[in-house]
């Protein structure tokens, strides 16, 4: 179990790294620039963490654990829970606009449409006309398409609320099935 001291070293550097990409590619920072910013000694920093990738899975493991948390006691009929999810990555914007822009392959994507909240609503309207090598395809088009509609809402200054695009990727959802 992690101490006060160990959790404030974490955000510390957390809190550095997100400084830190909004105007740099995470492949060109340093862990030195990490540390100065958070004003913290490397020794620290590795102790925790061998990489600034490290440290940016950490972060994505947080957002994770907070969503599984926020989404925790949703019953299969509910389909709040996929506002829910984007009303808290509209709280978390920063975070979550980094790391869907920092990460170059799809685990961040895969991550958010593995959550149980958005299998519930892709089963919920069954694909029982389709193989299932079909069925596979659709889910991949699904999730990469929901995935393009919240990284493009997200990355807007202008932005729809999180309700009405849970609505429109429930829509499209249910007329692509």
């Amino acid at each position: 179990m992690e101490n006060q001291r160990i959790r404030l070293s974490k955000k510390m550097l957390k809190d550095a790294l997100i400084d830190l990409l909004q105007d740099h590619l995470i492949e060109k920072l340093t862990i030195y620039e990490i540390c100065e910013r958070a004003q913290i000694n490397r020794t620290t920093f590795y102790k925790y963490y061998g990489s600034q990738y490290d440290l940016l899975d950490d972060i994505e493991a947080d957002i994770f654990k907070e969503l599984e948390l926020l989404l925790g006691s949703d019953d299969s009929e509910n389909e709040d829970g996929l506002a829910r999810t984007l009303v808290y990555l509209e709280q978390e914007r920063k975070k979550c606009k980094l790391l869907i822009n920092s990460t170059t392959d799809q685990k961040f994507a895969e991550k958010l449409f593995n959550l149980p909240v958005v299998h519930q609503l892709v089963e919920k309207h069954s694909l029982r006309e389709y193989t299932e090598l079909e069925t596979k395809y659709i889910h991949t088009f699904i999730f990469l398409g929901g995935y393009a509609i919240i990284q493009k809402w997200i990355n807007s200054e202008e932005r729809e609320s999180p309700e009405e695009i849970a609505q429109l990727i429930r829509k499209l959802i249910i007329e692509i099935i």
